[in-house]
């Protein structure tokens, strides 16, 4: 994804939200920096910490995460962009608990996603 306009971060966006309804890690970590560093809310509980280093780390965390969930429906709203950094705003359904979600990634020169951090909402 390199360089970044509206057209492929919305491509981008697309296939983020059809991978995680796959709950396929492995196609969500390939746009990952290996020292990738991200910043969840809900890493804590599983992690020890809110803040995940490294795509191993990463990847354990939200393989991790998904074997606690039964079932799971992200549905894209909008992409916001602002030069290398991307939102992507969404409903997620996760057991069946609906909220308002944001991602913010960072992508580097080398089109990887150095930087992450998502925020979740108000349960809908």
């Amino acid at each position: 994804m390199n360089p970044l306009t509206p057209a492929s971060a919305r491509t981008y966006a697309e296939q983020w939200i059809a991978n995680w309804n796959r709950k396929d890690v492995d196609a969500v970590l390939m746009h990952f920096s290996d020292d990738v560093v991200f910043i969840s809310p809900r890493a804590e509980s599983i992690t020890g910490s809110s803040r995940v280093e490294g795509k191993a780390k990463l990847k354990e965390y939200w393989t991790r995460s998904l074997a606690q969930i039964h079932t799971i429906q992200f549905r894209l709203d909008h992409v916001m962009i602002e030069g290398r950094r991307v939102g992507i705003v969404y409903t997620s359904e996760i057991n069946g608990k609906r909220m308002r979600t944001v991602e913010f990634l960072a992508f580097g020169n080398d089109g990887l996603i150095h930087e992450g951090e998502v925020m979740h909402g108000v349960t809908l």
